[in-house]
């Protein structure tokens, strides 16, 4: 039996696509998995003979240097047939595996790591174009260095292809959901949104669109799902209150994959509204093909790659995020019009379960596998 060793120092141990989907996947097929990731709030629940999960502590850049040593010498005890990294911090570890072991390596790429770079923030300042670009060209020497990587998005691998190392799009596409029961929808009409909360991921503008709905009349709830950074919820907490809205917005906090999925079951329209950042520009977020298996309508920011998303599938519809009161029109639509409801909700549906759906994507990692141990 071959045995994987699965790292993460930064994502939680529950993620939606290193647990759920991949280390699940390579479970069901007969590797032996030993996973290392982040610690949570809930507890590790499957259960399966060929599988060890390590929970470690969450710790800042500095200190992770300690998680990484750790990483080294389980990789050194263990001997493992491959590593799958899942994080670009740990391409720093790739030189050290190849000395200590013979596994293969096997390098999964989340997000595009440079142009994310461009959004972030250290202390108010943006990140300099030339330490952007240094970055980059550390990135790019260490993936020649690996065996294989896997796009989480198509596009990625635009920016590698002068590196011969054998590349695979694995997409983050949810699990295959054959039947919906829309019968346990929420007593009040219910807008979702669920994933990482932050300014150029319209948290503002979602509950500005909240406040417009509330002034129009409507009966409402407005779920958002996902850790709220402690300055969002100082001023998220200031503008319900100011508002009146306390009563309207959830703010929930994270929750595991099979309660997320309780609560998409139970809403009516999702909501998408990031702000144009590169690294969004040219990716589709996995929350609007969860929005397609659950049935849900959703109303997503009018990017060229999420707009020909929308046109081609009939699921959504795009709007100009910096315009909330068109946003808000956009919703009122789906709440107001029976017919337009209920087609978006059909070819959603019709699109999840003939293309974007995980059981195809499985199928490309576990091949990608096959050949790499083809070569030892």
């Amino acid at each position: 039996m071959k045995q994987i060793i699965v790292l993460s120092s930064v994502h939680p141990w529950n993620d939606s696509r290193i647990y759920h989907k991949e280390v699940q996947t390579l479970l069901d097929t007969g590797y032996q998995v030993d996973y290392y990731a982040i610690e949570g709030v809930h507890d590790v629940t499957l259960q399966h003979p060929h599988l060890t999960v390590t929970l470690l502590p969450r710790r800042n850049l500095a200190a992770r240097f300690l998680t990484w040593c750790y990483f080294l010498r389980e990789i050194k005890r263990k001997q493992p047939d491959a590593v799958h990294l899942h994080d670009p911090e740990l391409l720093c570890l790739v030189p050290r595996i190849k000395k200590m072991t013979r596994a293969k390596i096997v390098f999964d790429m989340h997000e595009d790591f440079p142009s994310a770079l461009k959004s972030k923030r250290i202390k108010g300042i943006s990140m300099p174009d030339w330490c952007i670009k240094n970055i980059a060209r550390y990135e790019k020497k260490r993936l020649t260095q690996v065996d294989a990587i896997l796009f989480a998005e198509e596009y990625y691998k635009e920016h590698y292809l002068d590196i011969a190392t054998k590349k695979e799009d694995v997409l983050n596409y949810p699990f295959l959901k054959e039947e919906l029961d829309v019968s346990s929808k929420f007593e009040l009409t219910t807008l979702v949104y669920a994933g990482a909360i932050h300014e150029i991921r319209g948290f503002k503008e979602m509950l500005e669109v909240a406040r417009i709905l509330k002034q129009r009349g409507h009966i409402f709830q407005l779920l958002i799902i996902g850790q709220v950074p402690e300055h969002l919820w100082e001023w998220s907490a200031d503008f319900l209150e100011k508002n009146n809205m306390v009563h309207y917005v959830k703010l929930t906090g994270r929750m595991d994959l099979e309660t997320l999925n309780q609560y998409y079951e139970k809403s009516d329209i999702g909501l998408a509204l990031l702000h144009p950042e590169p690294n969004y520009l040219k990716s589709l977020p996995t929350k609007l093909f969860e929005y397609m298996s659950f049935g849900l309508p959703y109303v997503a920011s009018d990017f060229p790659l999420w707009r020909k998303l929308m046109e081609d599938s009939g699921s959504g519809v795009p709007v100009d995020v910096r315009d909330v009161s068109k946003v808000a029109d956009a919703i009122e639509i789906l709440l107001n019009e029976q017919e337009t409801y209920v087609k978006c909700m059909e070819n959603g549906r019709e699109a999840h379960v003939s293309q974007f759906n995980w059981q195809y994507e499985a199928k490309k990692l576990l091949q990608a596998y096959e050949l790499l141990f083809e070569r030892i």
